[in-house]
């Protein structure tokens, strides 16, 4: 497939609607323009044709080193996007962007709001898996998973904020393009723009690190600042995910071009073309800054995560620089002082997080964090407009915490909530354990599987841990096999191959790394999918920093989403068969 230029996409969002490619990647319905010949006999009509058979491509073919296309007279070839202008400017803002005001957190909207961010955080982790070993992404998967982002914003936008505070290290490789996507649609929606757009700037958020995962993987992970060297090779991997999603059609150009300029800069200091202005697209000026935000308040090799107070300030004091004015303004306006999620901690040291705003207010109501059995649970609701409870004298707070400062887990206190709000006032009486487990996902579709009878190895050292996979697995119509160390897997991998290999990171003597790297050098082995498992955080940082080579990875604990929706997303890339009489 042709590659498109940043030069060709410049001139497509000014409004010139032309492509140039090799006569290879014509297809039946485009419109011929111009065209770089091979034979100076040949001559093109000054007016041009559409290409209505497969022997006018083929006498293009014969002639022409390369053809320029007009893409508003071809058929079958991308729309344009009313949305967005010819330049690729996104809509006015509006005065006020408040619609997180006034959004109480409800239990229901809890769960619901965790499906949501549960099914996209499938995606995400397939999708950086997928690309990195094979070079592929289920397209049709991210665009459903935003589709079911982008309608849950109306009922759970303040839930779903929430849920970006959750940030684990070992898992920040596919959580900030997840978070990124949250945000960039609950921003878009919150300033009332159109659901195309909305869900072009989700698709933008989820896709614009992709090509990282293309990168020497010691630059990545290195603690210190990068020299120069490895700062030109970081600047290719807005080019490494542009290649790719360039080549689908399906992919708006909106969302390529978000994707491939979000590293510009206003001043005209950023990369990879050095654009400045009016020149860079709009959604990549929106994904510019809220990658920006998401990363400063993660942590990462080279830096602690800060407090969303100091991320908002970073791009305040960015802005007509780095940043777009207007947007900065707009995004810091609708986060607001304290969004969902937001710890805080009081003059008295005690911690606290915020819940919502209400209208007209700048100060969130918030819940107390107390610690019981060294488990931090949520207390009594505050107002901190006034401060008062129960009669008591306002708390003063002293500062914004960065997401899991003081060993705050966010997830814990997730699982907690929809108890809490549905007991209301002071919910640190309910039991020592606390956690209230979200409702099972409910398919909303068809599962994709793979055909029955497949053989479906398990290596793992904890026989819960075994029969719990097989016993799932069996009621799907696979056959399984077990294994309890990595010498009895290879062993039985070898002797009998299966079709999928489930294979634990941690296990005694031989590690799931060491098997995985016996298994793919071993002709017989060698293209058996692999999914890796584990509990340990260490581990799992291990496997996302390191790519060892798998083709894909579930968390321990785990349930039949996991696990079903990892089977979906090989068949989905080609690893595994699709089973009969279904369809993808």
């Amino acid at each position: 497939m042709a590659i498109l230029s940043w030069q060709d996409f410049v001139r497509q969002q000014r409004g010139e609607y032309e492509l140039s490619i090799a006569p290879s990647d014509l297809r039946l319905g485009d419109f011929v323009v111009r065209a770089e010949r091979l034979d100076s006999q040949w001559r093109l009509p000054a007016e041009g044709f559409r290409i209505d058979s497969f022997e006018q491509k083929q006498t293009l073919k014969q002639h022409c080193r390369r053809v320029t296309i007009d893409l508003s007279k071809s058929l079958n070839r991308r729309d344009h996007q009313p949305e967005i202008s010819d330049k690729g400017a996104l809509p006015a803002l509006p005065a006020t962007i408040d619609r997180l005001r006034g959004r109480p957190l409800s239990a229901r909207g809890v769960v619901q709001a965790w499906q949501v961010y549960r099914e996209l955080s499938m995606t995400a982790q397939g999708m950086i898996l997928s690309f990195g070993r094979h070079g592929q992404v289920d397209l049709e998967g991210c665009k459903r998973a935003i589709e079911g982002l982008v309608m849950a914003l109306d009922d759970y936008l303040a839930e779903l904020i929430w849920l970006t505070h959750l940030k684990e290290h070992s898992r920040y490789s596919y959580q900030h393009g997840l978070n990124v996507a949250i945000l960039m649609a609950a921003f878009c929606h919150a300033a009332g723009w159109s659901r195309t757009l909305t869900e072009q700037a989700g698709l933008a958020g989820l896709f614009h690190d992709l090509g990282k995962t293309r990168l020497n993987i010691g630059v990545l992970a290195r603690p210190g600042p990068l020299n120069d060297d490895e700062w030109q090779q970081v600047r290719q991997h807005s080019r490494f995910a542009h290649d790719l999603l360039v080549q689908n059609p399906d992919v708006p150009l909106a969302v390529v071009a978000a994707v491939l300029g979000h590293g510009e800069r206003i001043d005209g200091h950023g990369y990879p073309m050095g654009l400045s202005g009016e020149d860079i697209p709009g959604l990549a000026k929106l994904v510019a800054i809220v990658a920006a935000y998401d990363a400063i308040t993660s942590r990462r090799p080279h830096q602690a995560p800060r407090s969303h107070q100091d991320a908002l300030g970073e791009l305040w004091r960015e802005r007509g620089k780095q940043f777009d004015k207007s947007l900065v303004e707009g995004f810091s306006s609708f986060l607001g002082w304290a969004p969902p999620g937001t710890l805080l901690q009081f003059e008295d040291g005690s911690p606290a997080v915020a819940l919502h705003t209400d209208i007209g207010q700048t100060r969130p109501r918030i819940r107390r964090l107390v610690k019981a059995a060294d488990v931090w649970q949520l207390g009594v609701e505050l107002n901190l407009v006034n401060g008062a409870a129960h009669g008591k004298q306002p708390l003063a707070v002293k500062r914004l915490l960065p997401d899991g400062a003081g060993g705050i887990s966010l997830r814990e206190l997730t699982r907690r909530l929809p108890r809490a709000l549905k007991a209301g006032g002071d919910a640190s009486v309910s039991d020592a354990a606390g956690k209230v487990p979200l409702r099972r996902e409910r398919r909303r579709r068809p599962r994709i599987d793979a055909p029955r009878g497949s053989r479906i190895l398990v290596v793992d050292d904890s026989s819960t841990i075994r029969q719990t996979l097989s016993r799932m697995l069996q009621q799907a119509g696979y056959e399984l096999d077990q294994a309890d160390s990595g010498e009895k897997g290879l062993e039985q991998a070898f002797i009998h191959p299966p079709d999928l290999i489930f294979l634990d990171i941690v296990l005694p003597e031989m590690s799931g790394f060491g098997a995985l790297r016996r298994l793919r050098k071993d002709e017989l082995t060698r293209d058996i999918p692999v999914v890796m498992i584990s509990g340990n955080a260490r581990a799992a940082d291990q496997f996302f920093l390191q790519r060892v080579g798998a083709d894909d990875f579930i968390y321990k604990p785990f349930g039949r989403f996991e696990v079903f929706s990892c089977i979906e997303r090989l068949v989905r890339s080609g690893s595994l068969p699709l089973r009969d009489g279904q369809s993808l």
